[in-house]
């Protein structure tokens, strides 16, 4: 169990004496070690835009034995460089996490999962100089949710097994997949309102659509246990837009209309102790595919909006009004 308000406290006094904080975590966000300062300058704006990051650290710690990051992220045997100098990745689930000056004195965090990393032996002596973390940011959400078209038709999709394609062709390895119904009719696919709202409402059904569809090996599915959810503010003066959503994905669904209306699409990472998100109510498996719409055509929505708080750390999409 991680002790969040350490790690808070630490995170906040790095960034305040340092400017920044670099650190790894494990596959859910939780951290684990704080990583030295990159031998490259890197800058915010980077982890704010950009859908995937590489940046590189020194590997040795000050007495010359190669330090935690590149035992973790490279293969275990450090003989085994091949005459590129490079070390193979190590296998696991890693997230590269890292925290800026926020507005406000406020810390911001982002990161995402480590891809692959390399590390280079300037010294050809067997011990690695500098790794590079090869790592999507927590902003490639945006870039790889589907805008789903109907919810409500994904939400009994069970996933099933398959060995090959519809010609025959076998996989090497066998894929799950699931059969969804994509909407045909109008009334479906165009969002209107307030673009932020629309934004935020297209994002979180569709997180929760897609997660709907996913499963833990234990059998337990995502959104039962999610580890995205989409800020909602109390306030939206934002333009209204009309878009299509056609199960594209999320980021070329909706970047031209809201840059448009002058709002601007965000991910931070959110720890346990931070103050509450505004979000509306989880979704869960168990519920009848039309309570899961936000905005039903009849009647009242069972999703409420409310501020929550989560016991590990979560990825939370933002869409905010330029000031």
């Amino acid at each position: 169990m991680a002790d969040w308000a350490s790690w808070k406290k630490t995170v906040d006094y790095t960034v305040k004496t340092q400017g920044r904080w670099y650190g790894i975590g494990d596959s859910d966000g939780t951290p684990l070690f704080t990583l030295p300062m990159p031998s490259e300058p890197d800058t915010p704006e980077q982890w704010m835009e950009s859908a995937d990051l590489q940046v590189k650290f020194p590997a040795r710690e000050p007495d010359g034995s190669v330090n935690r990051a590149a035992e973790l992220l490279v293969m275990d045997a450090l003989d085994k460089f091949d005459p590129s100098g490079q070390l193979p990745t190590a296998e696991g689930d890693y997230m590269l996490l890292a925290a800026f000056p926020g507005p406000g004195g406020r810390v911001v965090r982002r990161g995402g999962a480590i891809v692959h990393a390399t590390a280079d032996d300037e010294d050809n002596d067997g011990v690695p100089s500098e790794i590079t973390i090869n790592a999507l940011n927590c902003m490639d959400v945006w870039h790889t949710i589907p805008a789903v078209s109907w919810p409500a038709a994904w939400w009994k999709a069970e996933p099933y097994e398959v060995g090959s394609d519809e010609s025959g062709i076998e996989y090497q390895q066998k894929r799950l997949m699931a059969r969804v119904e994509l909407a045909t009719n109008a009334m479906f696919v165009w969002k209107h309102g307030r673009a932020a709202f629309v934004i935020r409402r297209l994002a979180q059904e569709s997180l929760d659509a897609v997660m709907r569809s996913q499963a833990d090996p234990d059998g337990v599915k995502w959104v039962d246990d999610p580890y995205h959810v989409v800020e909602v503010p109390e306030e939206d003066t934002s333009a209204e837009i009309s878009l299509e959503a056609r199960d594209g994905f999320l980021w070329e669904t909706v970047s031209k209309q809201a840059e448009n209306a002058g709002v601007i699409l965000g991910a931070y990472i959110w720890w346990p102790g931070d103050a509450p998100v505004r979000c509306w109510s989880q979704a869960t498996s168990s519920m009848n595919p039309r309570d899961v719409d936000i905005t039903p055509t009849e009647g009242k929505s069972s999703r409420t909006l409310g501020y929550r708080t989560f016991e590990h750390a979560m990825i939370v999409l933002t869409v905010k009004e330029v000031a």
